[in-house]
């Protein structure tokens, strides 16, 4: 339902938030019991940006061309989608500059919130640097062995990543 949500409000509304305002709605007519959505909606444009719309979900890891990381959190953080109606915020449209060389990792909770036998989430900034493959598949591989040698064992939640790539 979300994806044809999202399919639907993406070929018909002219940006980015007003597709967000539109899935909102959409689950909010149709989720009951509780039940919601997190996502991050990206518009990449040409002249080397990217803007982000976030609702509740994990915030994406930006690897700069040198090297530099960090997670890409909105100023207003708003709540999953389906839940919108409850606290009345609206995800607001992140820029961000995303320039050649640079790279956009999307993941699930699963990721980030996998613990190793002492009870330690994995340090997924920290790994970034396993992500330097030419290749976005190896380079995403390399980051889920890196993964399930953290845990040890099978992982308990999905762990989804998508790896983009500013190519020069």
């Amino acid at each position: 339902m979300v994806l044809g949500a999202f399919r639907e409000a993406a070929y018909d509304e002219k940006d980015l938030f007003s597709v967000g305002e539109r899935l909102e709605r959409a689950l909010g007519r149709h989720l009951s019991d509780e039940k919601f959505v997190t996502a991050v909606l990206a518009e990449l444009h040409a002249d080397g940006t990217a803007t982000l719309l976030t609702f509740g979900h994990p915030p994406p890891l930006l690897i700069r061309r040198d090297g530099d990381t960090g997670f890409v959190e909105p100023s207003d953080p708003a709540p999953p989608l389906g839940l919108g109606a409850l606290g009345g915020y609206t995800a607001q449209p992140h820029p961000v500059r995303f320039a050649a060389g640079d790279q956009l990792l999307f993941y699930t909770d699963g990721v980030t919130e996998a613990r190793d036998p002492a009870n330690r989430f994995y340090p997924l900034a920290e790994r970034a640097s396993l992500l330097k493959d030419p290749d976005p598949q190896s380079a995403l591989d390399a980051m889920r062995r890196d993964l399930l040698a953290h845990v040890e064992r099978p992982l308990r939640d999905d762990a989804a990543m998508l790896l983009l790539r500013h190519r020069d």
